[in-house]
């Protein structure tokens, strides 16, 4: 029940002090409301800006699918799986970056060599482009990304993780499983020898088969 306040059984002066007061006590009560009302409105403009950084921070370039490695205890492996462009643009994958797991990390096609008959590898050229609501197959015997001079033997039943790069600037982690393969046994184009390898060999020379086990980073 609301209580009422009167001033008529007081004096005059007396009474317009009164008065006063409870005016006065009437107006910072209306400031204090008001000051608490917009500092939620404050807050809850914040909210939809930040949750807008957060997803811009996590979206992906494309999308991995049946993604892995070929364990090698030396010299070289190759990365391999399918990446689908789920944007309404086209990218260009242009560049693969392994860290410390391996010295060189270039993009590779396998052509074949109508003098020959074999196929051979050598670095794309431009890179890879993925038009929107495309899907571009690296496997083995095709296109693929490849690791050179590696630093570490890349075992089975470990993960390998590398940066992929492309051509908006944005960049993008991978992760996939390592496994043992037996094929992927492509020869170099000429001019496209690394470090020495003219092959794409699994046999490890003494100095090389003695790597330590990469680790996940």
């Amino acid at each position: 029940m609301p209580i009422e306040t009167s001033t008529r059984s007081l004096p005059r002066p007396l009474r317009r002090s009164v008065t006063t007061l409870l005016a006065a006590g009437f107006a910072v009560t209306a400031l204090t409301g008001c000051s608490a009302d917009g500092n939620q409105a404050s807050g809850d403009a914040q909210v939809p800006a930040a949750s807008a950084e957060g997803n811009a921070a996590t979206e992906q370039v494309v999308e991995l699918t049946d993604g892995w490695a070929k364990a090698a205890d030396s010299n070289m492996t190759s990365v391999f799986g399918s990446l689908k462009n789920t944007g309404d643009q086209s990218v260009t994958l242009e560049s693969i970056d392994a860290g410390d797991t391996a010295g060189v990390a270039e993009l590779h096609e396998t052509v074949m060599n109508d003098q020959t008959g074999s196929t051979e590898m050598k670095r794309v050229e431009g890179g890879f482009e993925i038009a929107p609501g495309e899907t571009k197959t690296l496997e083995p015997g095709g296109d693929h990304m490849m690791l050179m001079e590696l630093q570490c033997a890349v075992k089975s039943g470990t993960d390998l993780t590398v940066e992929l790069g492309f051509d908006n600037g944005r960049t993008q982690q991978i992760t996939v499983p390592v496994r043992d393969y037996a094929g992927a046994q492509e020869h170099y184009a000429p001019g496209e020898e690394h470090s020495g390898h003219g092959e794409h060999s699994e046999m490890p020379s003494p100095e090389s088969s003695a790597l330590p086990e990469c680790h996940e980073h």
